[in-house]
This record gives structure tokens, sequence and C-alpha cells, in this order.
């Protein structure tokens, strides 16, 4: 296989306990606690890698912390070779959960996106709503630079690209009863839109995102009706203007979004989405309010297309 698998991903809460919930739960996805420095972490195996859940002020995380997306963990039997051969400039070598050896690289090498290699943990996974990580979201202000460390340096390949636009159409009118109707079209209005770039680490992905047009406002309010591409636009704007590039969102991949996310509402999860709409790829995608883990950490679903079909019955 090119390039490097995903171990482990790094999740950061304010509110551990409802994470766990969440995963353990109603994805019912497998817990397994790892030991680190005398106390128990939860990971849960999702697909062949898993999520690790820490407090956003654990020591294990490295500053400044934030509630998110902390760090990702790729597998290497040597991580100090494995930076070195890549030319990486290691901030930390230590020992992680289970005992296993790491190493933390710069992040300014990797584009803002935290980075590790461990030896590789061994966490169980069970089948379930959430069969694997999808792909983990990167805000971006360079897609270029970021390919060139994952794609070109580290090997990973690259699945797609993408151009995501919200655009709209305005259709002038003027009917005369005595001359008719006229009708002229506006030249279309880009709302907001993003610059994707897939690339593989394993059986998950990462999703660059760039923001299409840095002269588009963000909306002012995000979360309080069902998601759009303008939101995810105006998201992604706002990550970077307040954190710099970096990890963003984790999305797991399911089977049908539409049985998934009315489920998570009648769990009592606040929803962003409540049905699957278009989203990248041919795929369907639902977003889950980041209020039910103390705000900062942002989860959705995606439905992949299957056997290269497209999911047209959102596209209609």
């Amino acid at each position: 296989m090119s390039g490097y698998a995903m171990n482990y991903l790094a999740l950061a809460a304010r509110d551990v306990d409802a994470v766990c919930r969440f995963l353990g739960g109603s994805l019912k996805l497998q817990r397994s606690d790892m030991p680190l420095e005398g106390r128990s972490i939860p990971f849960f195996g999702v697909g062949k890698s898993a999520l690790a859940i820490f407090d956003f002020d654990d020591p294990y995380l490295e500053e400044p912390r934030f509630p998110g997306v902390h760090h990702m963990a790729l597998a290497a039997d040597d991580p100090a070779g494995a930076a070195a051969k890549h030319g990486l400039t290691m901030t930390d070598d230590g020992v992680g959960p289970d005992g296993k050896h790491f190493v933390s690289i710069e992040k300014s090498e990797t584009i803002g996106i935290r980075t590790r290699f461990i030896e590789p943990l061994n966490i169980p996974a069970v089948d379930g709503p959430a069969y694997k990580i999808d792909h983990l979201g990167i805000a971006t202000d360079d897609n270029d630079a970021t390919v060139r460390v994952f794609a070109d340096n580290l090997g990973c390949p690259i699945d797609s690209t993408q151009t995501d636009v919200e655009i709209r159409n305005v259709t002038e009118s003027f009917i005369s009863d005595k001359y008719g109707a006229v009708y002229h079209a506006r030249p279309p209005e880009i709302l907001g839109g993003l610059r994707d770039v897939f690339i593989i680490i394993g059986d998950c992905e990462l999703e660059l995102l760039m923001d299409y047009d840095p002269t588009l406002t963000p909306e002012a309010q995000l979360g309080e009706e069902e998601g759009n591409t303008k939101g995810d636009q105006s998201a992604i704007a706002k990550f970077v203007a307040r954190r710099g590039p970096g990890l963003a969102h984790v999305a797991f991949a399911t089977r049908d979004i539409d049985a998934v996310l009315p489920k998570l509402a009648d769990d009592g999860w606040r929803m962003i989405d409540v049905e699957g709409r278009p989203g990248g790829r041919g795929s369907l995608i639902g977003f889950v309010h980041p209020s039910n883990f103390g705000g900062g950490l942002l989860i959705h679903f995606v439905e992949p297309q299957v056997d290269g079909g497209f999911a047209e019955k959102k596209f209609g």
C-alpha cells in the first residue's frame, strides 16, 4: 500500500462523557480503554482505525489546545525513522497509549495538520451504523501546499479533486397586457463554495477544504437551520481565520443516512441535518450540532456512492 494509514484520530472534547455516549451508545462502536501515564483513555474502533477521546486540556495533547479534532496518528513501525525518511522535524518523542512509541511532527511542516507517527495500536472494531471513518475535514488556505506534503512527500495517493459552489439564478420578467411577456436571466451569482482534494490514508481520506473565494462574506449564524454549501464554506473560512489551517471535522461512513440522522435526533442529539443532503462525490451528507459535546467538535455522516452510482434520491 502506498503512503500511510491512520491508526487513530484524537478528539479533544469539553464533554468526554457525551462523546462516549454518542459513539458507544448511539453509534454502537466498540470501546477499549487504553492506559496512558496512569490513567485510561477511551478508544473506539471504527473500520481499520480508531477514535481516541481526550479532555481538551489533557497534557498528552500539545498546546494550543482547543475542543475538536486535535491530531491524527499514522501507523509506523519506526516512528522516528518515518519522520527522518521524509525530512520532517520532530517536536516530541515519547510513549503514548498502551506504551506505544510516538513522535510528533512540527505542524508548520504539515500545513497546520497536527500529525504523529506511532507504533501500531490494535483497536478492535465492530460493524454498525458507522462502519468506518469516511474522511477527516482539513481546513486550509493552500490545497497545493498540503498536497505536496501528504501526496508528494508521504506518498498518500490522491483520490479526486472537486469544486463545490452554491449558485443563485435570478430571472427578471416584464409582463404587459398588450405586448406580452419578456424574460431576462441575469448571470448566475456564486454565494459560496469550496475547492476540495481527497487524499487516501488507509481506509479513510483527508478532505482538503479551501474557500472558493475569500471575498465572499461568511454567514453570521451557522447551525441554526439545515446545512448548505454556503454554510460549509462559512465554517471553513471561520475556522482558518480563528485557528489557522488544520483538522476541522471527522465524517463517518454510513450505509443509510436517512435512517441514522433521525435516529440520532430521536436519541436526543441536536442535529443540523435530519435527512441526507447532496454532498461531494455524489454522496449524501448530514451534520451533528457541535453543542452536543460542549462545542468545538464537528461530526458528520456520509452515505457514499454505491458501485459508482450517484445518490440520486436527493438530487432531483
